[in-house]
């Protein structure tokens, strides 16, 4: 199965941009070779699966579309993968995460299957606290991420990720392709101004949603809704809502056209800690879990 962009854009855009940016931000050093290596591993497991989405039957106007493509033949296949993936994060992940892969690796597979499932169909249950479920959700989420991104390609079938206009949401930001949360907020030129999208955190689907409108729980007051930028990124802001508390990067394209969301949003850590100073939670945690 042959996926050449995850998130919106080639794996090779990615590892660009973070060496780029871990040259221009040395406090994101180790957050962006962790994710380098992680999706070179996701790069390199999928490319090998032997999988055609097409022979998949699917209900393209059904609610989440995605979910119903997660056929069994393809599970299995997925599934012997697994072990594989955990023994890479047990070397290269943060201690946490490390220390939590190894735990993963000792239960039996059946746990596996019930964790795979669970996130695949957004019934992962409610951990004590947002921080907690992120964590929890790293494992499937890393490992299911290429998988559903090609899969989404065919449903959209745009065949290169660029559908942003796939879908217009309606309510809160859930990835109307597979109801997984967004990663990121994005910003793209767009006649004298700019439009913005969402990013799924999960099958890189992209659509596009209000200017002014939380990510989260809908809130569209303009006094309840809250930015923060810097000078030290001057594209990327922070998105807070004081009505839920929750937060999101957006990622403006106008200002830097080389930027490339998921990567942006991992380096720019600085702004998730004044987030989290001020008694925010975010919405959806990175590839890195934070």
């Amino acid at each position: 199965m042959a996926i050449n962009t995850i998130l919106g854009f080639s794996w090779d855009q990615q590892r660009g941009r973070a060496e780029d940016l871990a040259t221009r931000y040395p406090f994101a050093q180790d957050a962006l070779g962790f994710f380098r290596q992680l999706i070179s591993f996701q790069e390199t497991m999928f490319e090998g699966l032997p999988v055609q989405p097409e022979h998949v039957p699917v209900e393209r106007d059904g609610p989440f579309p995605l979910r119903e493509m997660f056929a069994e033949q393809h599970h299995d296949l997925l599934l012997s993968k697994f072990p594989e993936f955990l023994d890479l994060v047990q070397r290269i992940a943060p201690s946490a995460l490390a220390e939590a892969a190894g735990a993963l690796r000792s239960v039996p597979a059946e746990r596996w299957e019930a964790l795979l499932d669970a996130y695949w169909f957004q019934d992962t249950g409610q951990p004590d606290s947002p921080d907690e479920a992120g964590a929890i959700d790293f494992f499937p989420k890393a490992f299911l991420q290429p998988y559903a991104a090609g899969l989404a390609n065919w449903v959209r079938g745009d065949g290169n990720e660029e559908g942003i206009d796939w879908k217009v949401a309606e309510g809160i930001g859930v990835c109307p392709m597979c109801g997984a949360k967004a990663q990121v907020s994005v910003l793209r030129p767009e006649s004298h101004g700019a439009s913005r999208t969402l990013l799924c955190s999960l099958c890189a689907t992209e659509w596009r949603f209000k200017r002014v409108r939380c990510v989260s729980c809908g809130e569209e007051e303009f006094d309840r809704l809250l930015y923060h930028s810097t000078d030290q990124f001057p594209h990327v802001r922070l998105n807070l809502c004081e009505t839920c508390h929750t937060y999101i990067k957006e990622v403006d394209l106008t200002k830097e056209t080389q930027a490339v969301p998921v990567v942006d949003e991992i380096a720019t850590i600085p702004l998730d800690i004044v987030a989290v100073e001020r008694g925010y939670h975010k919405l959806e945690l990175n590839l890195i879990g934070m």
